[in-house]
């Protein structure tokens, strides 16, 4: 595939992105922009991995993996990222200026709220987090990335766009969620080219953030704002 068009899909995969993203918003019903914003462009993608005569499983959905080796990567993947993020991102962020990370509407419409919190746990946690976003980030992008720029060079570039669709958190969630690209991209092609652990620990991640807020304990939030 040429180079040209393994980045116009790529554009056009992050575009559906952001239709779905905007369609799910006009409908006035919370949870549908992140669902929407993922299930088009999944969509996307895996139509033009059929034209290209694979699957995902190619791209290391579905692949068997021994389940010593699952949880070792799963729960490795997790203690990097927190060590990364809490202990070198963060600190050196704030000490550049970054501001922190500010949780609060997400808290007002999950704390105490049980309906609220289910939604955002399991269709949006799990579904368009977890699923759709490795599917995309570490499945689709990641592959075709690595095909135009080489293996370092496409973990990079699937990190940067990872990190930039997250620029609603501010510059330290930028910079955290970058550094969390990374760490997932490079486990992904440690760990054989298998997106379950991944899976597992975005899963795992979002949850644990999301259970913080419905519980009101920002403060141990990595980054947020705890002024209030």
């Amino acid at each position: 595939m040429s180079a040209g068009r393994a980045i116009a899909e790529c554009v056009l995969v992050v575009l559906l992105s952001l239709l779905g993203s905007l369609l799910g918003s006009l409908t006035g019903w919370l949870p549908a922009a992140p669902i929407l914003g993922m299930v088009l462009p999944v969509i996307g993608a895996t139509w033009f991995l059929h034209r290209e005569g694979i699957g995902w499983r190619d791209l290391g959905f579905a692949q068997r993996m021994p389940l010593g080796r699952f949880f070792g990567f799963t729960i490795g993947t997790l203690v990097l990222v927190f060590v990364v993020t809490s202990f070198v991102v963060t600190p050196l962020a704030r000490a550049l200026g970054a501001g922190p990370l500010d949780v609060s509407l997400l808290e007002v419409l999950i704390h105490d709220n049980w309906i609220n919190y289910l939604w955002f746990l399991i269709p949006i946690s799990w579904g368009s987090a977890a699923f759709g976003e490795e599917l995309i980030a570490r499945g689709f992008l990641l592959h075709r990335f690595t095909g135009v720029v080489g293996a370092h060079g496409g973990v990079i570039l699937q990190a940067v766009l990872f990190a930039l669709a997250h620029a609603y958190q501010g510059w330290l969630g930028v910079a955290n969620i970058f550094a969390l690209a990374l760490v997932f991209g490079y486990a992904f092609r440690l760990c054989g080219r298998n997106l379950w652990p991944l899976i597992a620990a975005h899963g795992i991640i979002d949850t644990l953030g999301m259970t913080l807020l419905f519980l009101g304990r920002t403060d141990l939030v990595v980054g947020a704002d705890t002024s209030g």
